[in-house]
């Protein structure tokens, strides 16, 4: 068995060590597509992170089972390959998760609200400047949340609470509690907005430069989904314009190194920890060993995502 995603909680790898030959990631980064090119044939089990696992990758894994991911998202992997080879790929769209990535998005927009960071930096370099770190209350704010599923729902909900007007825009989703509203009217007439969206064929490049243009100067937006849900650059535009300030916790490319908008102040980078919680990891990774020994003994796993 192969574990590719660095962090996998120990307890539940030592179970996996008494019953298979495990071999598990000590990188702090996920494998490229060579790395896995070249070492997939020896494995039946794969518990994966966001490693790409392409139609290249795929043809070498002649022994591969199952492909678990850590995770909800399961856009770097090739479902049709797998597929085609009778290979299982499974996600984790548990409770514990959602809820950590609810939080943490929250968090986000507070900080980015509050200037919570920038001022804790600015004292750090040994400045007592506070009149540029002015915030901004919850509080009365029109937030809209774009995609209002497992995680969106909860990020209204918490927001609500601090007394929010929350609307939300979701084409699959009827909610009595929160306001639906059209995309163009969520941009325009939100103070904040929470980007909660799975990357489909539908949301790539949903959210355009012409939305980001159209919101209020001062603006705040945090997205904690995926980067290609936006138009490529739209972002950058937005930001160097002076319209909006951006908590980011997802990128084109992982790490994201030389990355312009790490290079703007009114952008709040964090590397894609989102789902970092202790009790999330143990419901992911609790959730991963059990579908991988289901298929490995030759039941069915749950939440398979190419039936």
């Amino acid at each position: 068995m192969l574990i590719t995603a660095p962090w996998f909680t120990k307890r539940h790898l030592e179970s996996l060590e008494e019953r298979f030959e495990v071999t598990a990631n000590t990188k702090t980064r996920w494998f490229t597509e060579d790395e896995l090119v070249a070492m997939i044939g020896g494995y039946d089990a794969v518990i994966a992170g966001l490693d790409p696992f392409t139609d290249r990758v795929i043809a070498e894994a002649g022994r591969l089972r199952i492909i678990a991911r850590r995770g909800i998202g399961y856009d770097k992997v090739d479902l049709a390959a797998c597929k085609r080879r009778g290979i299982f790929v499974t996600n984790t769209p548990v409770p514990e998760e959602h809820q950590a990535v609810a939080e943490f998005t929250v968090a986000l927009l507070l900080d980015v609200c509050k200037n919570v960071t920038r001022s804790a930096n600015s004292l750090r370099s040994g400045s007592w400047e506070r009149g540029a770190f002015l915030g901004r209350n919850i509080e009365g704010m029109t937030v809209g949340v774009v995609g209002l599923g497992n995680i969106g729902r909860r990020v209204a909900k918490i927001l609500s609470g601090f007394g929010a007007q929350v609307i939300y825009h979701d084409p699959y989703v009827h909610s009595s509690e929160f306001k639906g509203v059209g995309l163009q009217e969520l941009f325009s007439s939100a103070d904040a907005v929470s980007v909660n969206l799975v990357k489909t064929d539908e949301t790539q490049g949903l959210i355009t430069p012409e939305l980001l243009g159209s919101m209020k100067p001062g603006s705040f937006l945090v997205n904690t989904s995926r980067p290609e849900v936006l138009v490529p650059g739209a972002l950058k535009r937005a930001v160097e314009g002076g319209r909006l300030t951006v908590g980011l916790d997802v990128f084109d490319r992982e790490p994201p190194e030389d990355d312009p908008l790490l290079g703007f102040e009114s952008v709040l980078p964090t590397p894609h920890v989102g789902a970092y919680s202790a009790e999330a990891f143990d419901a992911i990774d609790r959730t991963c060993v059990s579908n991988v020994v289901k298929v490995l003994e030759g039941a069915k796993p749950e939440y398979v995502v190419n039936p």
